[in-house]
């Protein structure tokens, strides 16, 4: 069984003072690095910015090593071989300055003094515009260039996963999966959000495509990252445009499918002198209908043969505001602090009707309406606090503190109306329920790099996340005149969990074409969950070891292969846990399970790139995958909802990544993913064991219709999907885009129409068969929508990026659950 044994703290306490041995010796190894050279660039005015400083081989002009100037024109190029070189600097707008030759042994540091540059006559402005493909696929990961996607205008950053390759939301359960599998942490700007899923993918929904640069699905994380999450990484780069001066871009967008959306955006940068100030701010508002339907056909007691149906009619209204804004001081050349501040207000409120009809053998049995309204509410506010230091171009050491509070409150009302198989009204019932959830994390990180040689890169750190979650779950019964309380539905639960953490990794190169990186990560949890009516439910004390290696062979530029390993975990979110349940209506309820234990996976995977096309391969085998599954309660004819550990999962995933390009204004990018998954899971009454292969399809075409203007066609395809007892019925969705590029005064429009079939419906089937209960769901979350968005940038255009400001706190916004 997948029980984890115990490890002492003491455990703990020994492998930091390894990592921390290991780390003062690597101080010690920084002071014994090859050759370097400094000097300064400059111009009539002083130091030049950012310059291009490379060194080259005198006897062949071969490049050596390369560098820039920082704001005041200084430059420092450390690990150098012995010979004889030559420095070269340039900046546009300048002609190009060359060093004399100079000559570099036995560790010592030269000093070229200054490199005067002089200006150039610039004739006209020569502008070079760089295309990005949609989908690159690197060694580790899948690059998605969000910016390259005319339908990603106006969207959400969920809605751009929806529409990623491999990619699975499941709005039901609140779930993502990445390459058939389940158990995703999703990263900002590589930060973990340490959120519950049920609140990640609120946050996803309520922020702005045209805020985000990138998303990387990176599948086989490496030792610097949090262990958890046993499918791997979702990061979503956010844009962050700084230099000198100030600039900028926002965006409007409205639209209407079933009900209208919008969603405006705008973000910030400016510097000036040793100061970085940026941020961004976004705001959606969405109405959209929805219309689900659920159905439940068992046998009770007595042997009758029961069918109900429900339809539900939703009007939801959702109203996210995200915010972000960040401050970086230069302390000096080699020394950044920063502070960055984040927080968003996302409010989703419902009015349904919900029409239940009842069948016994056949016959018509009676009849309820529920007339209920739900507000789901989640508030976030965080802070960061970071300094990084930088020894040379390829070693540092920084330190983070992240300090993240949320709340959620989700309150929710119930008026039932019952009728009798005639339709003559019987009785009503009027009930609530509410959930409150405030949650507090700290999180305290170090991180160092060095590169000791040209060959040997070395990576160290330490981590604590200390967690706090109280959730306080109430469902009241309206009697004789006052609401009552139901006991058996009503508790509050308190968690504390910590997490300590200590990692090492090793980048090698073997050769110029072979290059290997090798980690090890230790983490010690400690999780107290404690319970109003039963006291202390959860005392877990454990440690594990997570190793992962990554192997890469470059043949030539346009050929490489690549094989991986790593160790995960996965740990029970907080209402997995919690021995309380939820009310989702009179008849369902999703309930904790303190008995759940964290699953821990193997993944290995090969792969191979020849230009752009992709071919890779996975196989992962979990111990203990966590899952929701449905039970039926006969006595009280319910469904409940629960999570539970599975014996293992093994699934084994192919994909392939086919760009080909039919004329001169028409390319495609084309993604196939064969799945295949294998789960067994045991309980006293059965053994269940299902083997089934799946895959889906995702087809981009991207044309140039004249000089600008450009379209965009999305297709996607799922086939039938099984896990466990749930059944996922194929669903295929197509978007559309058109986009108008103006000068740079005027900016860009595009036109979209998403889920253009209007097809994109979840269908799911639950089978219990050691209960002979069926159950099937139909969600339409998606509806055909027209979209309008106006895009434009303001201030500077030519400025440089900032630091890809990340904080150490994302693995903690993930688990808020």
């Amino acid at each position: 069984m997948w029980i984890r044994k115990k490890w002492e703290s003491k455990s703990f306490l020994f492998s930091v003072r390894i990592a921390i041995g290991i780390l003062l010796f690597s101080f010690v190894q920084h002071g014994m690095s090859q050759n370097s050279i400094n000097g300064i660039v400059r111009s009539q005015e002083g130091g030049v910015s950012y310059a291009n400083v490379i060194v080259f081989k005198s006897m062949d002009s071969t490049l050596v090593k390369g560098s820039i100037s920082n704001d005041r024109g200084y430059f420092e190029i450390n690990n150098l071989p012995d010979g004889k070189f030559f420095v070269e600097a340039s900046m546009m707008g300048y002609i190009n300055v060359r060093s004399d030759d100079f000559d570099l042994s036995n560790k010592m540091v030269y000093h070229l003094g200054d490199l005067v540059l002089s200006e150039q006559i610039i004739l006209d402005e020569v502008v070079v515009n760089v295309e990005k493909p949609l989908y690159e696929q690197k060694v580790d990961r899948m690059v998605i260039n969000v910016e390259s996607s005319i339908l990603s205008a106006g969207s959400t950053a969920l809605e751009v996963l929806e529409r990623s390759p491999g990619i699975v939301v499941d709005r039901q359960s609140n779930t993502i999966s990445l390459v058939g599998k389940s158990g995703v942490t999703v990263m900002i700007n590589g930060k973990i959000s340490y959120l519950p899923q049920e609140s990640i993918v609120q946050l996803l929904e309520g922020t702005s495509s045209d805020n985000i640069e990138t998303i990387e699905l990176i599948t086989t994380p490496p030792a610097n990252l949090d262990a958890e999450g046993n499918a791997g990484y979702i990061n979503i780069v956010l844009k962050e445009r700084t230099d000198q001066g100030l600039n900028g871009s926002y965006s409007l967008s409205a639209g209407y499918g079933n009900g209208s959306t919008t969603n405006n955006n705008i973000n910030f940068n400016y510097r000036k002198g040793r100061l970085n100030l940026f941020g961004n701010y976004s705001f959606l508002y969405r109405t959209q209908g929805q219309v689900f339907t659920f159905s439940r056909q068992y046998e009770n007691l007595d042997g009758d043969q029961f069918f109900v149906l429900s339809v539900s009619d939703r009007d939801p209204i959702q109203r996210n505001h995200n915010v972000r804004i960040g401050l970086d001081y230069q302390i000096s050349d080699n020394t950044v602090a920063g502070v960055l501040l984040s927080g968003y207000d996302n409010k989703w409120t419902m009015d349904a009707i919900t029409d239940s009809e009842a069948l016994i053998n056949e016959e018509p049995f009676g009849f309820v309406r529920v007339f209920n309204d739900e507000r789901n509410q989640w508030s976030n506010l965080g802070l960061n606090l970071n300094v990084k230091h930088n020894f040379k171009d390829d070693g540092f050491i920084s330190a983070d503190y992240d300090y993240l509070h949320y709340d959620n409150d989700n309150p929710t009302n119930y008026f039932n109306e019952y009728y009798d198989a005639d339709g003559s009204f019987l009785y009503d019932e009027v009930l609530k329920s509410d959930k409150d959830t405030p949650i507090d994390i700290q999180v305290f990180a170090l991180d160092y790099s060095n590169q000791l040689t040209d060959r040997l890169k070395l990576d160290f750190g330490i981590k604590g996340a200390f967690s706090r979650f109280e959730n306080d779950v109430s469902v009241e019964v309206w009697e004789d005149d006052e609401f009552v309380e139901d006991p058996t539905l009503t508790d509050k639960s308190d968690l504390k969990e910590r997490i300590l953490a200590a990692y090492s990794s090793a980048d090698y190169k073997f050769s110029e074409k072979l290059n290997g990186k090798l980690g090890l990560r230790y983490e010690h949890t400690t999780s107290d969950l404690v319970t109003e009516k039963e006291g202390t439910v959860v005392d877990r004390k454990f440690g594990e070891l997570f190793p992962s290696a990554f192997l890469n062979y470059k043949v030539n530029d346009t050929l490489s292969f690549n094989a991986s390993y790593s160790r995960r975990i996965s740990r029970p979110s907080f209402n997995q846990m919690a021995p309380f349940v939820i009310f989702f209506d009179p008849n369902t309820f999703f309930a904790g399970n303190p008995a759940i234990q964290p699953s821990i996976s193997n993944t290995f995977g090969l792969g191979t790139n020849y230009k752009s096309y992709v071919i890779s391969a996975q196989y992962t085998r979990e111990e203990g995958t966590i899952s929701r599954v449905a039970e039926f309660d006969e006595e009280l004819e319910r469904v409940v909802f629960i999570a539970e550990n599975f014996d293992n999962v093994n699934t084994f995933s192919l994909t392939l990544g086919i760009p080909f390009r039919i004329t001169n204004w028409w390319k495609t990018q084309n993604t196939f993913i064969l799945v295949n998954r294998y789960v067994k899971r045991e309980t006293e009454e059965s053994v269940l064991e299902t083997n089934q292969f799946s895959y889906t399809f995702n087809h981009t075409s991207s044309f140039s219709l004249a000089d600008t203007w450009t379209g965009e066609i999305n297709f996607n395809y799922f086939s039938e999907r099984v896990f466990g007892p749930n059944t996922v019925s194929p669903n295929y969705g197509v978007n559309i885009g058109v986009q108008k590029k103006f000068d740079d005064k005027w900016g860009t429009l595009r036109f979209n129409i998403n889920d253009l079939f209007d097809s994109f419906i979840f269908a799911i089937e639950a089978n219990i068969q050691d209960q002979n209960v069926i159950t099937n769901n139909n969600l339409d979350f998606s509806n055909r929508t027209f979209l309008l968005t106006y895009t434009r940038r303001f201030g500077n255009k030519k400025l440089e990026s900032s630091r890809n400001r990340k904080t150490g706190a994302e693995e903690e916004r993930r688990r808020v659950n």
